[in-house]
């Protein structure tokens, strides 16, 4: 790897052989994509957009639906659950499914680079599904229903992962992110809004803390599917007090 590039493919299959065998069956929750051997999980909701392009948080979406935010909000009963507000949409699109936007990587990367003693040197991985994925003797870690293409390198690195496209480079967030000293991971996936990790409880408590990041403490065993949002699914909402 050359000074100016940070971040290669990785030719290690041996750097993901950890995970598969430590993952619980698909769909049974969060430690479904983070192995549920660290200390403490936290759950990065991924940003809507507004008409300019600028993030609209789910706190501030709720605040205009009358949904609620909490570790198990699932985007659309919450956004769209409480019937119809009078006032404009804060937002235009809804949070992209797979992807954490640059600023909200970025952002997290921070976080994550003082809780490792490997910064250095870190695996990424991507959703071998894409055409842009590169072809050939290359790492990959297949676990249960996904298979990733891995890439090495530098934390700060991060933002090289993608494609040039019509003269454009276009940046991939990675679905699979954890360090050599394997004291974190973070996981996205294709079909979800949100981002998921686990690490130390001083990792996670200074995550939830970051103005930067809308993050909720979770559990390995916390459902993520459609169907865990018991609350914001719930209407009319149940009566409070006496």
């Amino acid at each position: 790897m050359s000074v100016e590039q940070r971040v290669e493919l990785c030719s290690d299959n041996g750097a993901a052989s950890w995970i598969r065998p430590r993952l619980m069956s698909f769909a049974s929750g969060v430690g479904a994509f983070v192995p549920p051997v660290f200390e403490a999980y936290a759950r990065v909701l991924h940003p809507a957009g507004a008409d300019d392009g600028s993030p609209v948080t789910w706190a501030e979406v709720a605040a205009w639906s009358g949904g609620t935010v909490h570790a198990l909000a699932q985007w659309v009963p919450m956004a769209h659950g409480r019937g119809s507000p009078r006032s404009t949409s804060p937002f235009k699109a809804p949070p992209p499914s797979g992807d954490l936007p640059p600023a909200t990587l970025a952002a997290l990367c921070d976080v994550l680079s003082r809780h490792t003693t490997t910064p250095d040197l870190c695996y990424f991985g991507v959703w071998d599904g894409y055409g842009w994925i590169p072809r050939g003797p290359v790492a990959k870690l297949e676990v249960e229903n996904r298979a990733y293409l891995l890439f090495q390198g530098r934390l700060s690195g991060v933002g090289e992962i993608g494609y040039w496209m019509g003269g454009y480079f276009r940046q991939q967030a990675p679905h699979l992110l954890w360090p050599a000293d394997r004291s974190w991971f973070v996981a996205g996936d294709t079909d979800l809004d949100s981002t998921y990790l686990g690490g130390s409880s001083e990792l996670i408590r200074e995550l939830l803390a970051d103005a930067r990041l809308e993050a909720w403490p979770v559990s390995a065993t916390d459902p993520i599917d459609a169907g865990s949002d018991l609350i914001n699914r719930e209407w009319p909402p149940p009566r409070r007090g006496p």
